[in-house]
């Protein structure tokens, strides 16, 4: 746990922070601001004698970019002093200051694939440290201070952030966000839990332009670990659909509210961040994308408001360049050519030898970075799905019992993970706090005639083909929907699942589509066996999507998730077990007590496991990393989570390319 600035114990990342002291590495950016230069003398308003010279403006202690200082000569841009807020972040270098210049080559399979970015601009409020033995760390908020009973934050942004435009950030940027984007239904179905407290959701006071007060109905548990540190980013961060602030002076031209002639589908075209026009906060800006491309672009920000201990502005890379392809097997054999400078996404772990091989003739090193996933593929048996018969059939226990034991995940292990992960089908990985050894394999082992027996209990018949069928002779036939932008392993495990439920009777098909395709079908509760990589097994309680049905994303009951998160208006209403869990969470997101909410969260990890809400496969396989020779300052030792953007807790713009 760690303090307030008044000593007082904050509930809000207790749980986030206990899990992840267990993990990572590596020393969080220190907060020791720089101080601006003072601006020179005005001129005088009359010109001064023939022979009185003229003062030299005084020289800046910040240093920039050689593509921005030829901006800046040309009169296009401000010096970079006026570029910089007053107090920029200081961000250490993982291993030294680097070198301004360079483009850093990446592969992405295209919008669907928006993480290829998004992960390389982890820009929030409040930031995970890379050292998770620390607090959560400053971001564009330089101070936050919370009121005695646990009601009200205050945030304290840094004096003069400026947008990628050059505009000013302010408070009104934030209001914007909740006032027209979190609480418009026409974009945001409903606000996100963590803003909703009793039922009521938070209120916003402008005390000036960057200071803004947060005000809840009671006590919020989660407002700094998910609402500022996770969510607390550029809304909409492609299709996660949450952030905390957006470029109002930009946005509000498209948005209905102020412009009759306008749309939602229009606004969202030009808040997304593909968008070349859209003005950012983050390091890098997409300056080159258009539909039907085959590659993507995105340029520094000039007035990006970070710098090194050296005082440059940072990033140092001038450019990263996104070539479009087919498929992870073409970003796999872009990297294994060694055309790829720094990738960590799609990179496939069963190439690790053919890797090995060529790591001297492509000029790059691999490392290996622990992962966060519980499970390395998982399934959901969608316990929402509109068919009656078979939503009937996904919500009894002893159905998902025998689908768990039908699985041989040895043999997944071997075949696709090459032996390196570990079968399993608790939902939380062995480093976290959350982790209860007696379930770590509830229902893992592979016995296939005790899983024909549990079928046979609940009434499912074997006809004479070997498939079975439901009581009035209908065919039992399930879907198991996935999609290619998983990796191959995970591919390969989905494919061998799917042919031992064959093995003992449950007729089984595996549909796979692009990513842009399932996700809505998916969140849309339109798939009957959900599949994914599931990560979150650090800290689950952040975002707890894969532990009971929490939102749309939670593919074990869509329905049900929604229901959760508007409080009743969309939705369904939760079946018993379900609402149980659900129940849970609100005691947790409410309590003060960090030792409480760690038993509340055990409880919750101990139902969801023993309920087989989710069914793991194979978990905490290493993450290999394809890394160039003269690529620097990437941590050799990480554990990858996407609640921590990883590797945006590395702070990207600090990774420098030695030429």
């Amino acid at each position: 746990m760690f303090l307030t600035r008044k000593g007082s114990l904050l509930s809000a990342a207790t749980v986030c922070t206990l899990v992840l002291s267990l993990v990572l590495g590596a020393c969080a950016p220190q907060e020791t601001p720089i101080p601006p230069t003072e601006a020179p003398p005005e001129a005088p308003t009359e010109a001064p004698p023939e022979d009185t010279p003229v003062p030299e403006p005084l020289p800046s202690k910040y240093n920039e970019a050689p593509m921005l200082a030829e901006m800046v000569a040309a009169g296009e841009l401000p010096v970079v002093d006026e570029r910089l807020p007053e107090e920029p972040m200081i961000v250490e270098p993982i291993e030294s200051i680097g070198e301004y210049g360079g483009i850093w080559h990446r592969a992405f399979l295209g919008v669907k694939d928006f993480h290829a970015l998004g992960r390389l601009i982890y820009e929030a409020v409040l930031r995970w440290p890379r050292d998770p033995k620390d607090p959560i760390q400053p971001g564009l908020a330089k101070d936050w201070k919370w009121s005695e009973d646990g009601t009200e934050l205050t945030l304290y942004f840094r004096e003069g952030l400026k947008w990628s435009d050059g505009a000013p950030f302010t408070v009104d940027d934030v209001i914007f966000w909740w006032e027209d984007i979190e609480l418009d239904e026409n974009i945001t179905p409903a606000p996100h839990s963590e803003w909703v407290v009793n039922g009521e959701p938070m209120e916003l006071e402008k005390i000036d332009d960057t200071t803004i007060k947060l005000k809840f109905a009671g006590p919020n548990g989660l407002a700094e670990s998910i609402g500022l540190a996770f969510h607390g980013c550029q809304w909409p961060l492609g299709f996660e659909r949450f952030g905390f602030f957006a470029p109002r002076h930009y946005l509000e031209q498209f948005h209905p509210k102020y412009n009759p002639e306008a749309d939602y589908d229009i606004f969202e075209e030009k808040a997304f961040n593909f968008n070349t026009e859209l003005p950012v906060m983050y390091a890098w800006r997409v300056s080159q994308w258009e539909a039907g491309a085959t590659e993507m672009a995105a340029e520094r920000n000039p007035y990006y408001w970070k710098v090194d201990p050296e005082g440059n502005q940072l990033p140092y890379i001038d450019r990263i360049h996104f070539t479009l392809v087919e498929d992870n097997e073409a970003v796999n054999m872009m990297a294994i050519a060694g055309e790829l400078d720094m990738q960590h996404r799609r990179i496939d772990f069963a190439k690790y030898t053919v890797y090995q091989e060529n790591a001297e003739a492509g000029d790059y090193h691999l490392l290996m970075w622990s992962t966060a996933q519980a499970s390395t593929i998982t399934l959901f048996p969608n316990q929402s799905y509109p068919d009656p018969t078979y939503r009937e059939l996904m919500q009894n226990l002893k159905f998902r019992q025998a689908l768990s034991l039908a699985i041989d995940r040895d043999m997944i292990n071997d075949v696709a993970f090459l032996g390196q992960g570990i079968p399993r089908t608790i939902s939380v990985v062995r480093s976290s706090p959350l982790f209860q050894e007696d379930i770590e394999t509830y229902y893992a082992e592979h016995d296939p005639d005790a899983a024909q027996v549990l079928l046979e209990e609940i009434g499912l018949v074997k006809g004479g083909d070997g498939f079975y069928t439901f009581e009035d002779g209908t065919p039992v036939e399930l879907i198991v929907e996935a999609t290619d932008a998983v990796s191959g392993a995970s591919m390969d495990a989905l494919e061998l699942v799917v042919e031992e439920w064959n093995s003992i009777g449950l007729k089984t098909v595996l549909q796979t589509m692009s990513r842009d395709i399932y996700w809505p079908r998916a969140t849309a509760n339109e798939v009957m066996i959900a599949t994914w990589e599931t990560d979150r097994g650090l800290v689950p309680m952040v975002d707890p999507i894969y532990q009971f049905p929490f939102d749309d994303r939670s593919w074990m009951g869509p329905a049900f998730g929604m229901w959760y998160k508007t409080g009743g208006e969309l939705g369904e209403e939760s079946p018993a077990h379900l609402k149980e869990v659900q129940d849970l969470y609100d005691q947790y997101k409410s309590s003060v007590d960090p030792d409480e909410q760690l038993e509340i969260a055990k409880e919750i990890v101990r139902k969801s496991t023993e309920g087989l809400f989710t069914i793991g496969t194979v978990g905490m396989t290493p993450g290999l990393v394809v890394v160039k020779n003269n690529f620097h300052n990437v941590m050799k030792e990480h554990t990858s989570d996407w609640l921590v953007f990883t590797p945006g807790t590395q702070d990207p713009p600090q990774f420098w390319i030695e030429r």
